[in-house]
């Protein structure tokens, strides 16, 4: 989906990760993101973003949680993440990374409430009173304060399935009024995901009826009940370029996620201001007549993968693009596959470079983060698994005592002490 906009935008990429896989450094079935590219971004947004009116929380679901890319995020001036789950708010806490939201796709578990409580959220979403009731409970057990978020959703709103849930608009004022009288918790606002989609039809932007809604479950609660709404979290699609439209329907805050990595819908057909900063790299496994089957793990059933490019040799892997057959959602994708065309030859051990609309942290994929790419220096800063922890040279996970001296262990193996990170040629 992102291949031609990548070697367009960004062919330093490309390059820096076929030959980290040749050269053995990275394994196949690894997510190659561009930690300068992710840096750039990140100021394009934030900037955006100020000029928008707009407060962020960044989603690090989809680059796979990694704490060097959130971190990178961090400092240029996003520094709160939203946790789609409670794993992932245990991923980043562990990591020192600040938590802003978490709740607003999947609901905190009763075992998990306190725990979440005590990393210190800003904002916790609640699909019901009944949830709100739990937050109530815990925090009067702990001795904290805890602001909510409310899902609300109404007549006609759109859902992924798998994601429904909240509270009605029109029980709205009644739910209101029982979570403010809750001890301990206080609502200050509303949300609904995903309040902006790609028309692929059209191909362009347009809101979902849940941004309505939440805008005006939002002034109700003001007009009605007076509460101080400070939030109107308006999560999905959320860009650089689509900040404004978000701002003028009356949302507050937004949550960028693909947009880090340039693999949003709009960064598929258009050039948007976030340059591409993630590919997936993946070597031949073998071949079955006119069937290219590549080591698999990390492909997402929605990626829209339509090609890949393949060789053992650079210029090779520049001149063969071959097509790819679709990730069939029924099986697992132990491997990809890949369709051979007429004049061309590739082998086992080929190195194969997809880039796709990804969510890392579904999938069962290596995640290496590297910098330099764009000054034509790449070298390896980590490698990671699909949830964020960190694993050694050889792609073993480190031990949690080893977290808070992550970089320092990198350094430590990587660059033999010398504080200078290697490089795919150092192999």
């Amino acid at each position: 989906m992102f291949l031609r906009a990548t070697l367009r935008r960004n062919p330093k990429l490309v390059e820096a990760a076929f030959r980290f896989h040749q050269a053995g450094v990275i394994p196949p079935n690894t997510y190659v993101i561009d930690l300068d590219a992710v840096s750039a971004n990140a100021g394009v947004i934030k900037k955006a973003s100020n000029e928008a009116g707009l407060s962020l929380y960044a989603m690090t679901k989809q680059f796979g949680r990694n704490p060097l890319v959130m971190g990178e995020i961090a400092r240029r001036g996003i520094p709160k993440a939203v946790a789609v789950d409670t794993e992932e708010a245990k991923v980043l806490a562990r990591h020192r990374i600040e938590i802003g939201h978490v709740g607003h796709l999947v609901q905190v578990p009763t075992i998990e409430v306190r725990r979440v409580l005590e990393m210190r959220p800003e904002v916790l979403t609640v699909f019901s009173v009944a949830k709100a009731r739990q937050v109530s409970i815990a925090c009067q057990e702990l001795g904290l304060h805890q602001d909510l978020l409310l899902r609300v959703r109404s007549v006609g709103d759109f859902f992924y399935p798998a994601q429904e849930g909240g509270v009605d608009e029109s029980e709205l004022l009644d739910a209101a009024v029982e979570i403010q009288r809750l001890p301990g918790v206080r609502l200050v606002g509303v949300t609904s995901h995903p309040c902006l989609l790609y028309d692929y039809q059209k191909n362009r932007v347009r809101p979902t009826p849940n941004l309505p809604t939440i805008v005006r479950a939002g002034k109700t609660l003001q007009d009605k009940l007076g509460l101080a709404i400070l939030q109107i979290n308006a999560p999905g699609l959320s860009t650089a370029s689509t900040f404004a439209m978000l701002a003028e329907a009356g949302a507050t805050h937004a949550e960028p996620g693909s947009s880090f990595t340039g693999h949003t819908p709009l960064h598929a057909y258009r050039d948007e201001p976030e340059l591409p900063a993630m590919v997936y790299v993946t070597e031949v496994s073998h071949l079955l007549e006119e069937r290219v089957f590549v080591f698999g793990g990390g492909f997402y059933r929605r990626g829209r993968v339509k090609e890949a490019l393949v060789g053992s040799t650079f210029d090779d892997l520049m001149k063969t693009v071959l097509p790819a057959r679709p990730v069939v959602p029924e099986n697992i994708d132990y491997t990809g596959e890949l369709q051979l065309l007429p004049g061309t030859s590739v082998a086992v051990g080929d190195t194969v470079i997809y880039a796709f609309r990804a969510q890392v942290f579904v999938g069962n994929a290596t995640v290496a983060v590297v910098a330099g790419v764009q000054k034509g220096t790449p070298a390896l800063m980590g490698l990671f698994n699909h949830l964020g922890n960190p694993l050694d040279s050889e792609g073993y996970p480190f031990g949690k005592e080893a977290i808070p001296g992550l970089l320092g262990k990198w350094e430590s193996e990587r660059c033999g002490g010398n504080g200078q990170a290697r490089s795919a040629s150092d192999y």
